[in-house]
C-alpha cells in the first residue's frame, strides 16, 4: 500500500475532502487530536498538535502565611467579623462590667421613723448612718425623684449590713467568666474555635434578659453567673478565632475589636435613656438582638482545621472565604494544595499542663502570668479609684469609652506604619510609663498632699489605665497568639483570660478594702511592685514577635518556627525542581509531536530530539 505521502505527490489521485467530515484519503485513520490545513481542501499538509488546553498553576503551600496571601489577609470577611465583635462588645460590657459603675449606683435613702415622719439620708451610707437606720427606721427605701439611674443596689437596698453583697455578686460573675474560660479554652483547640458560637451568644442574651426578673441579690447573681460564664467561653473562642483569621501585619486592627470605648458610650446612653436595671437589660438586648444573624456567618479557623489534619474542612472553609461573596480572590484550594502545611505528629489530649511542657513554653507561661496579673491590679485601681471624680455613674461610664477612643487607633497606625516599632518595645515602653504615673501617685498619696480619690491622682490613674488597657494588654494579646502554637492557642487564651479573673478577685479582696483602711497608699503599692517586676522579667525575657509568623504544632513550639523551616526550604526547592522538570517535559513534548508529524509527511528522522524546524518547513535529516 502506498504511503500517504506518494499518493499526494499525483494530481490524478488527488479527490477533494468532505470538508464537513474531515475524512483523510484512503480512509486513513487519523488521531482525534488531528487538525487540517483550512487552506487546503484536499487535506494534503495534515499536522499533529494537541489541543492547547489552560495551564493549571501549580501550587505548593508550605505554611499558612501563603495561604493568606492567596485569600487576602485583611478583605471583607475579615473587616466582617472586625465589626461584628465590635457589635457584640456592647452586649459583652453591658453585662460583665454593669456591677462596677451602674449597678452599684446607689440612691439616697427615704426613713420612715416609728412616729410616721421621715428623715433624708444622702449616700453613700457610712457607719454613723448604718447604726442610726438600723435602730430608728421602720422603713428605708431608695428615692427615685430626680434619680439619674436606679440600679441593683437600690432594688434590693445593698447597703450597710448588705454593703459587701455587691462585692460578692462580683466575685460570682468574675469566678463564672474564670471557669468559663478555662473550659472555652480546652473546648476551642479539642472541638473547634466555633463551638457553641452562635448558641452561646444566643444564650447570652436569654440569660441577660431572665435577669430582669430577679426578685433578690441571689437570683441576680445566679443568672449574671451563668451569663458570665458562657461569656468566658466566646471571649476566649472568638479572639482566638480573630487572631488566627489575619496575617501578623493586620493581628494587631483585629485585637482592637476587643476594645470597649464604642461599647462604653453606646451603653452609658442606654441607661441615660432609660433610668433603670431592668429596662436597661431589656433595652440592651434588644440593640445586641441583631447579632445573631450575624454570628451565625463566622467559619471555622482554618488554621485549626489544618494544624488537626481536617484538610477537607479547611479547603472549603478557605474556597469560602475566597469566594465573590466574601473576598472575591478566585483562589481555589485542594487538600493536595495544603497538605505540605500539617506536621505529622500525634495529637494528644492537650491541656494546661501542655503550656509548661517544655522549657520555653514554661518561661512564656510563668512571664504571662505575672504580666496578666499587673494588667489586673492597675485596672482594678482604676475602678476603685476613679468614681470618685464625678457624681454621675453614666457620665463616668460614657468619659471611660471616650478616654479609650483614641489610643488604639494612634497605636495601630504606628504598628502599621513604623515596622521598628515593635511589639518588645511597646509592652515595655507601656509599662515604665505606668511605673512612672504611679511613683508619683504613691508620692502624692504618701506624703498627704492629695487623697485617693483626689482630681490630681484620678487624672494620673486614668492615663495610666487607658496606657495600660490600650497598648499593654493588647501586647499581651498578640505576643500570646505568636508564642503558643495553634493546637494550644485556645487553652493559652483560656489561661490568660482566667488569671486576668483571678487578679479581679484578689483586686476586690485586697485593694478595695486597702483604700478606706489606714493606710491607702498599699492600694498604689502593690500594682507598683508588680510593674516593677513585670518590666524586669520582660526586659530580659520576653522576645520580640512582631513579624514572626505563628506556630501549628507541638514540634514548633519545641524547636521554634526557624529549625522547623529548614525541612521546608527543601520542599519548596523540591517543588521549585518539580515546576521546571514540567516545563522541560512540556518542551520535550512538542519536539516529540513535530517529530512525529514530519515522519507522516515523508520525511526521514532519526531521532526526534535532533529534529528541528526552520522558517516553519521541516528539516530531512542527512
Amino acid at each position: 500500500m502506498e504511503s500517504y505521502s506518494n499518493t499526494s505527490n499525483s494530481a490524478s489521485f488527488l479527490k477533494p475532502i468532505n470538508q464537513s467530515n474531515h475524512i483523510p484519503p484512503n480512509n486513513k485513520k487519523v488521531r482525534t487530536d488531528t487538525v487540517f490545513s483550512e487552506n487546503d481542501e484536499y487535506g494534503r499538509r495534515p499536522t499533529f498538535a494537541k489541543k492547547r488546553k489552560e495551564k493549571k498553576e501549580v501550587v505548593f503551600y508550605t505554611n499558612f502565611e501563603e495561604v493568606l496571601q492567596k485569600v487576602n489577609a485583611f478583605g471583607p470577611y475579615q473587616i466582617f467579623c472586625f465589626i461584628v465583635i465590635l457589635y457584640a462588645s456592647i452586649e459583652w460590657a453591658g453585662n460583665s462590667t454593669f456591677m462596677h459603675v451602674l449597678g452599684s449606683f446607689e440612691p439616697d435613702w427615704n426613713c420612715t421613723l416609728t412616729d410616721n415622719s421621715t428623715m433624708r439620708f444622702n449616700a453613700p451610707t457610712n457607719d454613723s448612718t448604718c447604726s442610726y437606720i438600723k435602730k430608728n427606721c421602720v422603713n428605708l427605701s431608695p428615692i427615685k425623684e430626680n434619680l439619674e439611674f436606679f440600679s441593683v443596689v437600690a432594688q434590693f437596698k445593698l447597703i450597710c449590713d448588705d454593703g459587701d453583697k455587691v462585692e460578692w455578686i462580683e466575685v460570682i460573675m468574675a469566678g463564672s467568666s474564670l471557669i468559663g474560660s478555662i473550659i472555652g479554652g480546652h473546648m476551642g483547640d479539642h472541638f473547634g474555635r466555633q463551638t457553641i458560637f452562635f448558641t452561646g451568644e444566643l444564650l447570652i442574651i436569654i440569660t441577660s434578659m431572665m435577669c430582669t426578673a430577679a426578685q433578690s441579690w441571689i437570683a441576680f447573681a445566679a443568672i449574671q453567673g451563668v451569663n458570665c460564664f458562657i461569656y468566658g467561653v466566646i471571649e476566649t473562642t472568638s479572639l482566638t478565632m480573630m487572631v488566627e483569621f489575619t496575617s501578623n501585619k493586620y493581628r494587631v486592627i483585629m485585637v482592637n475589636a476587643f476594645q470597649w470605648p464604642i461599647a462604653y458610650m453606646t451603653i452609658a446612653l442606654i441607661a441615660f435613656l432609660t433610668k433603670g436595671w431592668q429596662v436597661y437589660f431589656v433595652f440592651l438586648n434588644l440593640v445586641s438582638s441583631p447579632l445573631a444573624i450575624g454570628f451565625m456567618l463566622f467559619l471555622e479557623s482554618p488554621r485549626w482545621l489544618i494544624a488537626r489534619n481536617e484538610l477537607s474542612q479547611a479547603c472549603d472553609v478557605l474556597n469560602d472565604i475566597a469566594h465573590q461573596r466574601w473576598n472575591n480572590t478566585k483562589a481555589k484550594f485542594t487538600t493536595k494544595d495544603i497538605s505540605a502545611i500539617h506536621k505529622s505528629e500525634k495529637q494528644g489530649f492537650y491541656w494546661f499542663y501542655h503550656l509548661f511542657s517544655t522549657k520555653r513554653l514554661a518561661k512564656q507561661s510563668c512571664l504571662q502570668i505575672i504580666s496578666v496579673l499587673t494588667y489586673a491590679m492597675v485596672s482594678n485601681t482604676y475602678i476603685y479609684t476613679v468614681t470618685g471624680l464625678h457624681d454621675s455613674a453614666i457620665l463616668f461610664t460614657f468619659l471611660d469609652g471616650v478616654f479609650r477612643l483614641f489610643v488604639p487607633i494612634i497605636i495601630v497606625i504606628f504598628d502599621l506604619m513604623v515596622p521598628s516599632f515593635g511589639r518588645k518595645i511597646q509592652f515595655l515602653g507601656s509599662l515604665v510609663i505606668e511605673g512612672i504615673l504611679f511613683g508619683v501617685v504613691i508620692a502624692l498619696v504618701a506624703t498627704g498632699t492629695c487623697t485617693y480619690d483626689s482630681k490630681p491622682v484620678t487624672i494620673l490613674i486614668i492615663i495610666s489605665t487607658m496606657i495600660n488597657d490600650c497598648i499593654f494588654w493588647i501586647n499581651i494579646v498578640q505576643i500570646t497568639t505568636q508564642r503558643y502554637p495553634t493546637v494550644i492557642r485556645c487553652i493559652a487564651f483560656g489561661f490568660l483570660h482566667s488569671f486576668r479573673h483571678i487578679g479581679a478577685i484578689i483586686g476586690f479582696i485586697i485593694l478595695k478594702p486597702l483604700l478606706t483602711s489606714n493606710w491607702p497608699t498599699g492600694a498604689f503599692v502593690i500594682p507598683e511592685a508588680m510593674i516593677v517586676l513585670t518590666i524586669f522579667v520582660g526586659f530580659f525575657f520576653q522576645p520580640e514577635t512582631k513579624g514572626k509568623a505563628l506556630m501549628d504544632q507541638m514540634v514548633e513550639a519545641n524547636y521554634g518556627r526557624l529549625e522547623n523551616e529548614l525541612p521546608r526550604a527543601l520542599m519548596r526547592l523540591a517543588a521549585g525542581h518539580r515546576v521546571d522538570q514540567s516545563e522541560m517535559r512540556q518542551v520535550h513534548r512538542k519536539e516529540m509531536e513535530k517529530a512525529k508529524a514530519a515522519e507522516l509527511m515523508g520525511q526521514k528522522v532519526e531521532s526526534p530530539w535532533v529534529f528541528k524546524e526552520k522558517d516553519g518547513e521541516p528539516v530531512k535529516q542527512e
